[in-house]
């Protein structure tokens, strides 16, 4: 299949690296996939987001240089219809890009929008609603997600979790020097990822705990930190993975997410998890076996969870043992073959196809609009 993927930027965030992970795949697949981008944004609701992104995101540019993207990766002046290559499949990945793409032709692809948040914090709630009533055929990430875009009138079409790439994020052998606790957390200076409360938290166990060291990594930041902190600006790849594994508890004080990678990411790499229930987390975590969940907007509870860990040993030795064990069904393998069978089926049965063994005999998928006209 020819598979376009419209995005509004290439930096480095979580649902940016989603799509680059399911390009990867489907290109490995034999797929001709495309990832698409507007380079000039001129009179677009799209150039404060890119101007924000910018400002807090040196690796966003013309290249990716913080993931191997594999597919072809497209540069176009905008997202005007003309600039788009016709494809069989084409997927909006943010409410902007809906709008856009519900308007090309049958030509551009069969019309799928990737849900990956619910995105009132980035435009207008009612043009953001708007966008999951499209008739799109609409994917949702998690089902907290799920139930989100139902609430507002959106229907969804398909729940596919994302998942870990096993090959980049597993537990390394560590060796301590020292009695020191490291607490990871991701630094995000957006109000909704609850830095505050995160912080908050770790001041409460050191009330208690003399010897943690809090270790962030993210954006420059923007405000003062302690000088317990040791803090890395934007970590990729194998830098990441060593991170995670320098580290013996991760903290994720967020207060709203679509999903939530980095508590996977941990999880992976061995670690023992205290969270908060948002996005996906109910998905793939139980809570006290897995990961310590608490409620967003409670630091109390978050330094209460922390503080089990740090107390005893075995509690935290069993909790990284079992989440990296639980989070091994979550591949990126498994979500790939969903989605790819999702377009498929959709191709096959808009082309009056009776199977997809028929469909896979075809192995020009785009001449399949030619053969049925």
């Amino acid at each position: 299949m020819k598979i376009n993927f419209i995005l509004p930027f290439i930096g480095l965030s979580g649902g940016v690296k989603v799509v680059f992970e399911y390009a990867n795949l489907l290109t490995e697949e034999g797929h001709d996939v495309k990832v698409i981008y507007p380079f000039i944004d001129k009179g677009s609701k799209l150039k404060s987001i890119i101007k924000l992104i910018n400002s807090i995101n040196p690796l966003h540019n013309s290249s990716v240089k913080w993931f191997d993207l594999k597919a072809t990766l497209l540069p176009v002046p905008t997202l005007n219809e003309r600039f788009i290559p016709d494809a069989d499949i084409i997927v909006a990945t943010w409410w902007e890009t809906a709008h856009i793409i519900s308007n090309y032709k049958p030509r551009k692809g069969e019309k799928f929008y990737l849900i990956q948040s619910y995105e009132d914090w980035g435009g207008p709630k009612e043009e953001v609603d708007d966008s999951y009533k499209l008739g799109l055929h609409n994917i949702v990430i998690s089902n907290w997600l799920k139930y989100k875009i139902e609430s507002v009138g959106g229907s969804i079409n398909e729940l596919i979790f994302n998942g870990v790439d096993f090959n980049e994020f597993y537990p390394d052998k560590k060796t301590k020097s020292t009695n020191e606790i490291r607490i990871l957390m991701p630094y995000r200076p957006a109000k909704l990822k609850g830095m505050e409360d995160g912080l908050k938290a770790i001041e409460l166990v050191r009330n208690k705990h003399k010897n943690i060291k809090l270790v962030l990594f993210g954006p420059e930041p923007n405000i003062k930190l302690p000088d317990f902190v040791e803090f890395h600006v934007f970590p990729v790849r194998e830098e990441l993975r060593k991170l995670y594994n320098s580290c013996d508890i991760f903290l994720f004080p967020s207060h709203f997410e679509g999903f939530g990678l980095p508590p996977m990411e941990a999880m992976a790499c061995k670690i023992p998890v205290a969270t908060t229930n948002v996005g996906a987390i109910p998905d793939y975590t139980i809570p006290g076996k897995t990961a310590l969940v608490s409620e967003p907007h409670s630091p109390q509870d978050l330094a209460e969870n922390l503080m089990k860990l740090i107390d005893d040993k075995n509690l935290r030795s069993s909790i990284a043992k079992a989440g990296y064990e639980y989070i091994q069904q979550f591949s990126w393998e498994s979500s790939k073959n969903k989605l790819e069978n999702l377009f498929k089926y959709t191709v096959m049965s808009n082309n009056n196809y009776n199977s997809l063994s028929e469909l896979k005999t075809v192995s020009n998928y785009t001449r399949i609009k030619e053969i049925t006209s």
